[in-house]
């Protein structure tokens, strides 16, 4: 249990992005220190991923889409960060963490789940630990270890409300263990991730930052206007923000949102679009992922991982409007006159 537990502290830097490529998630974008990304390069990229799937399975879609560093899937049960504290690894691992801040209103709780990717600074830990008794090695060893690592990239996994209701009253622990046992989060599929990793493994390749906080598209967002845009069947169940509850899955809660849509789109069943996706086949889905009052809406084109439309939304509802489907309309026609 101890082992779970700093799985959770060691990746609790806070991040509000999707997806995000650069060595910070909050503030300010900026460029990474010389040397970072190929020290990244250079390693055996650590995948530590929820048990759901098999060993097999991850192996798959990483041999499809991830070919910036070798990488190697390894299971939670067993693992010890120590032993791959060296500049050989890198690891990317499934974590999240809660924030909870004290208002004069009471206690608001938010939690956040994702994947990291990390580099550490194996001298620089085993420096500062072994100057310390076991005592206080012990108890400084999860600070050090995060200290001195460097983030490379984040991407956000959209949690289901029973688990955030249920783990906004566990310990850490427990949280960790549903993260990496349960069938927690909607956008956790197999094809789904694969989209993810293609779209890192292309930036750190190209060593280019992303940066969620932008509203931008690229110009095959004008293909949209004669291709289906086929919505996730996720996105028929409504969140309600007063109550923490998501509502019964209904089709109309995206027929509602899409009334001002003004071309071609079609509900798909998660599965029916992650088989696709799996299957290399080429369309446009809507990617959407909430992390508490933050919202993200992206076009993702299933063959290739690379997102052509994104728009970030902040505000006091849980929710995505028709207003928002607006704001794509007007883009995709910018995108027709080439602007």
């Amino acid at each position: 249990m101890k082992l779970k537990i700093l799985l959770l502290l060691l990746i609790t830097f806070q991040g509000y992005s999707q997806v995000s490529v650069g060595p910070r998630h909050i503030g300010k974008s900026k460029d990474f220190k010389g040397g970072v990304i190929e020290k990244f390069k250079k390693t055996e990229t650590i995948f530590l991923l929820s048990n759901i799937y098999d060993k097999e399975e991850y192996e798959k879609i990483l041999n499809d889409s991830w070919n910036v560093t070798s990488f190697k899937i390894v299971e939670l049960e067993g693992f010890n960060i120590e032993n791959y504290l060296s500049n050989k690894y890198s690891i990317a691992q499934l974590g999240g963490f809660k924030r909870i801040k004290q208002m004069k209103s009471g206690t608001s709780t938010s939690l956040f789940t994702y994947i990291d990717f990390k580099v550490y600074d194996s001298e620089k830990i085993f420096e500062k630990l072994d100057k310390l008794s076991p005592e206080r090695r012990k108890k400084k060893r999860e600070s050090i270890i995060n200290d001195n690592s460097s983030n490379i990239a984040r991407f956000y996994i959209f949690p289901k409300d029973d688990f955030i209701n249920t783990s906004l009253s566990k310990k850490m622990s427990e949280i960790v263990n549903s993260l990496y046992t349960d069938d927690v989060f909607f956008n956790y599929k197999l094809g789904f991730l694969k989209n993810y990793f293609q779209k890192i493994n292309n930036l750190i390749k190209n060593e280019e930052i992303y940066w969620m906080y932008e509203d931008d598209y690229l110009p095959d967002l004008k293909k949209l206007a004669t291709h289906k845009l086929y919505i996730p069947s996720y996105m028929n169940i409504k969140f309600n923000g007063w109550t923490g509850q998501d509502s019964e899955a209904d089709d109309n809660n995206i027929d509602d949102i899409f009334k001002k849509y003004e071309y071609q789109y079609e509900i798909i069943s998660d599965d029916d679009l992650n088989n696709r996706i799996l299957d290399n086949q080429e369309l446009y889905y809507l990617r959407y992922v909430r992390m508490n009052a933050e919202r993200f809406l992206q076009v993702v084109n299933s063959k290739t991982g690379e997102i052509i439309y994104r728009n970030y939304i902040t505000g006091l509802s849980y929710k995505i409007k028709s207003k928002h489907i607006k704001d794509l309309n007007g883009d995709i026609k910018k995108a027709l006159k080439g602007k």
